[in-house]
């Protein structure tokens, strides 16, 4: 939205208070709220909103990882501004975060995935992306609020008026939903976003997270994104859909003449290539937690380094993929920071073209490391990816990472006691 329309709608009365909001390092949404006359005052005079830099830098209990900390800056975007369909005169904005003297931030999450973008432009492309995130719904108790099977109408019925309500609000802020259904496990539900150019398709899955769980809560039920919240039922995970295209929006993904028979462009074959090649690095952002590797057991879960048609490859070439020209990243959390992973996917597609990397279809690349502190350990050692991203943020990121592995591992299990407890009797 332009100035002069966020004014408009400022000066007509709808709006009398704004969100000022910002992504901290983990993809957790962080903000206060301004009256409307301090958010003129913001814009009016190209000020930002300060906020104390631990907020940036927390884990996901809130524990600041830093003992000194400056003021950072949070600058309003104002192409994201919105009124939130839901709350009375209320909207919100995304903001990029600078330091107090107006440098450049090295953990702000969508500065980082700018910084990726104009790297590919400078390539000559860009990029259309789509998130599919799945995610549970809770009842009071933390267990799933219906136990409708995997795909069935009566899914739909049971949680009706949430997903509704949360159609039309998403739609309300502009973010439009191509499916909806009831997913494997009970209570778990699938929602696909319409493609976006990257940054857009980014914040789009940020004020989705955001609509998702404002909506159940306004229904009695607790969404979750957890990855894997329960044993015995289906975790929850992420598609991407990703299609290159020129800077000035041919597409570049589609070859008949592909001699694999796949129907993928030489740039295409080595872009994948690039995603594959850095996979196991990428994996310490796109599954970002110990619980999410317990996903990886799953029988349906895509666990296979490689490029195919099965639906257990990494990077899959689904049936439609001569129609839409996408091909699917489907290794994601529906929790990872989308803007960091975006930007390591950007960069590892750029280094299999630079390279040249070319890779077989149906064929396995490499393997996948099997926890948390194994993807950790190939990211500290993935020098092109840690250039690109920024020392420090992977040198932060692994810390933050650490401590949450480090609790884990320390803690002791129910399924510890009842296994070791009388042991040696």
């Amino acid at each position: 939205m332009s100035k002069e329309n966020i004014f408009d709608a400022l000066k007509s009365g709808k709006i009398d208070y704004v969100r000022v909001e910002f992504v901290d390092i983990l993809g957790n949404t962080k903000g206060r709220s301004l009256r409307r006359a301090e958010f003129e005052n913001v814009i009016n005079n190209n000020k930002g909103v300060d906020y104390p830099e631990s907020l940036a830098l927390m884990d996901y209990k809130d524990r600041p990882i830093k003992s000194k900390y400056e003021d950072i800056i949070a600058i309003p975007d104002l192409n994201t501004f919105v009124a939130i369909p839901y709350l009375e005169r209320t909207a919100r904005v995304l903001s990029f975060l600078v330091q107090s003297e107006g440098l450049s931030y090295p953990y702000c999450s969508r500065s980082i995935l700018n910084k990726a973008i104009e790297k590919l432009k400078e390539a000559g492309y860009t990029l259309q992306v789509s998130f599919e995130p799945t995610f549970y719904l809770l009842n009071s108790s933390l267990n799933p609020a219906d136990y409708s099977k995997a795909f069935s109408l009566e899914g739909l019925l049971e949680q009706q008026n949430f997903l509704k309500l949360l159609i039309k609000y998403l739609e309300e802020i502009d973010i439009q939903v191509e499916t909806i259904n009831k997913h494997y496990g009970p209570g778990q539900y699938e929602v696909k976003l319409s493609q976006k150019s990257v940054l857009e398709a980014a914040d789009s899955l940020i004020s989705s997270r955001e609509v998702i769980r404002d909506t159940a809560k306004m229904n009695n039920v607790i969404a979750t994104f957890m990855p894997k919240p329960f044993k015995d039922y289906p975790s929850s995970s992420m598609d991407i859909t990703l299609s290159l295209q020129t800077t000035d929006g041919k597409d570049i993904m589609y070859d008949p003449n592909d001699a694999k028979g796949i129907g993928l462009s030489k740039i295409a074959y080595n872009f994948i290539s690039g995603i594959l090649e850095h996979l196991p690095s990428i994996l310490s952002i796109a599954a970002p937690t110990v619980n999410s590797y317990k996903r990886f057991k799953e029988v349906v879960t895509p666990n296979m380094p490689g490029i195919g048609t099965e639906r257990h490859y990494i990077v899959r070439i689904p049936s439609y993929y001569k129609d839409t020209r996408q091909v699917e990243f489907r290794l994601a959390d529906p929790l990872a920071n989308p803007y960091i992973l975006l930007a390591s996917i950007i960069y590892a597609g750029l280094d299999g073209i630079e390279r040249n990397l070319m890779v077989n279809i149906n064929e396995y690349y490499g393997n996948l490391p099997q926890t948390l502190k194994e993807s950790l350990s190939r990211l500290e050692n993935d020098i092109y990816m840690k250039y690109n991203l920024g020392q420090d943020l992977i040198t932060t990121y692994i810390n933050i990472k650490n401590i949450e592995i480090e609790e884990y591992e320390s803690e002791i299990t129910e399924w510890e006691k009842e296994y070791y407890l009388k042991a040696g009797w």
